[in-house]
C-alpha cells in the first residue's frame, strides 16, 4: 500500500514532534545533561536552566505532534520550529568552542528543519483554514 504524500508529511511532524519530546525526559532526569549534551554542571543554576530548555522543547515537541492532525496549527508551529531551531543552529555556529555534542545537536536541527519542510510542502500546510 502507497502512502499518501499528506500521510508521509504528517508522519514528518510526528516523527520531529518525537525528536523533541525525548530531550524533554532530560527535565525529569537531569543526571543525562552530559548524555545528551556533553555537559558536566555542578552549579543548580545552569542545570536549572538546561532542564528548562527540555521542558520547551518537549512542548515544541507536543505541539508538532499536535499539528500533524490539526491543519490550522501547522503553520504557527512550524514558524515557533523554526525560530528555535535556527536561533540554535546560528548560536551554536557562532561559538567555535562549543562542546562537540552541540554541533551534533544543531545538525540535528538542521535536519528537522529539512524534515519540516518536506513536512509543510507535502500536508500543504498554508492552505489550512482556520
Amino acid at each position: 500500500m502507497r502512502l499518501s504524500a499528506h500521510v508521509i508529511g504528517m508522519l514528518l511532524f510526528g516523527a520531529v514532534g518525537l525528536l523533541n519530546v525525548l530531550p524533554g525526559l532530560i527535565a525529569l532526569m537531569p543526571s543525562k545533561l552530559a548524555t545528551a549534551y556533553g555537559v558536566i554542571t555542578d552549579d543548580p543554576t545552569s542545570t536549572l536552566l538546561l532542564r528548562h530548555r527540555a521542558v520547551m522543547l518537549a512542548l515544541l515537541g507536543g505541539a508538532l505532534l499536535v499539528a500533524a492532525f490539526l491543519p490550522a496549527l501547522r503553520i504557527p508551529v512550524l514558524i515557533a520550529a523554526a525560530v528555535g531551531k535556527l536561533s540554535f543552529i546560528a548560536l551554536v555556529s557562532a561559538s567555535p568552542d562549543a562542546h562537540a555534542k552541540l554541533t551534533s545537536v544543531a545538525l540535528a536541527d538542521v535536519m528537522a528543519l529539512v524534515a519540516l519542510a518536506a513536512a509543510a510542502i507535502l500536508t500543504r500546510a498554508w492552505t489550512a483554514r482556520a
